[in-house]
């Protein structure tokens, strides 16, 4: 189901967004950050199996408003959150990763924490722009956005694709150095960083849309991480990057990892989001106010000055329960949830 804003709404926002393009404002920083711990792990995806059981298994971060259906102003409501930052009910999430033992079964590989920027790096459409003015911020997220990135399907590479660049993985090795791949990672790792840039250029129109993507594209100049946004989608939002860490330190083999989803390949890698945010000014003031060296310590910084939570673990409601040992939080399985065959463990080139 498509979600629109107010026609009169749209229009102040398009007009809005796109006259910052003449404006000049010095700027101290152009991103902020905060830590999350897990939420939960479910066979639940509210933004592609809206009220069903999702084909595969997601770990979450965020609001603990998190469920199966998720209106407009569910997450909004969560009593809590997992993440650093108390004003941001949002949801963050992305496949469970799973490592296939030589008998086949499966073991589930500990998601440990989420890192989640914001960065000011696209700009509006205009008019012959090939380049972003410096000096002028993207709009903050607009209340009531969902968006997804990356195809869980893909099991092959484009480089050629920008949303398929957006996707990639860090292999945090023992030595402290740390390797970028857009497939899974080919030697030991400590811990592997699943990593997706989200789409950063919107339609000023749509909160959502029936793929889930297209009221979203990346920049037409420039590269997924920055540049100048498409006459399709002129509204330049903050970009949201997702970090997700999983321990792979106790794994005896580190070449069969696969996603939940039954890719080996680590090429169908993708994330979601749902707007959480309770205070929208104050996501509106963060690019501004959250300044110097200080980051989101600092006391003027609109997100955190009233309040921060601590990163310990909360208990999440379930409005349908699964058994642990189907997901293998117990122990090893026999199959991966949603019964998804592994693909692409020959292909990973």
């Amino acid at each position: 189901m498509r979600t629109q804003l107010p026609h009169i709404i749209t229009l102040l926002v398009i007009q809005l967004a796109l006259s910052q393009t003449a404006t000049s404002t010095e700027h101290t920083t152009d991103e902020f950050t905060f830590s999350c711990v897990p939420l939960t792990t479910q066979l639940s995806d509210p933004i592609v199996s809206p009220g069903g059981i999702s084909e595969h298994v997601h770990v979450v971060a965020g609001g603990t408003a998190f469920q199966r259906t998720m209106g407009l102003d569910t997450a909004r409501n969560a009593r809590e959150t997992t993440c650093g930052v108390a004003i941001d009910k949002s949801n963050y999430w992305i496949p469970q990763l799973y490592n296939q033992l030589p008998d086949g079964s499966f073991e589930l590989v500990e998601y440990q924490s989420t890192s989640i920027y914001y960065l000011g790096r696209a700009c509006n459409y205009g008019v012959d722009m090939t380049y972003c003015n410096a000096s002028v911020y993207p709009i903050a997220p607009p209340e009531g956005l969902r968006m997804i990135a990356g195809d869980p399907n893909l099991r092959s590479y484009n480089d050629s694709d920008m949303a398929q660049r957006a996707v990639s993985h860090m292999c945090m090795e023992y030595d402290g150095s740390s390797n970028e791949t857009k497939h899974f990672p080919r030697q030991p790792c400590q811990a592997v960083r699943s990593q997706i840039f989200m789409p950063s250029c919107w339609d000023g129109k749509n909160l959502d849309s029936p793929d889930h993507k297209s009221h979203m594209a990346y920049p037409a100049i420039g590269d997924y991480n920055k540049g100048v946004c498409p006459k399709s989608h002129p509204v330049a939002i903050y970009s949201i990057f997702l970090e997700f860490f999983f321990n792979t330190a106790p794994l005896e083999s580190y070449q069969n990892l696969v996603y939940s989803m039954g890719d080996a390949t680590g090429y169908g890698l993708h994330g979601d989001f749902i707007h959480g945010w309770t205070d929208q000014d104050a996501l509106r003031q963060a690019m501004e106010t959250c300044t110097g060296s200080q980051g989101l310590e600092d006391p003027d910084c609109s997100v955190t000055r009233t309040q921060t939570r601590a990163l310990t673990p909360l208990s999440q409601y379930l409005d349908v329960v699964e058994p642990k040992d189907e997901l293998g939080q117990s122990g090893l399985i026999d199959s991966l949830p949603g019964n998804n065959p592994v693909i692409g463990r020959d292909n990973a080139e």
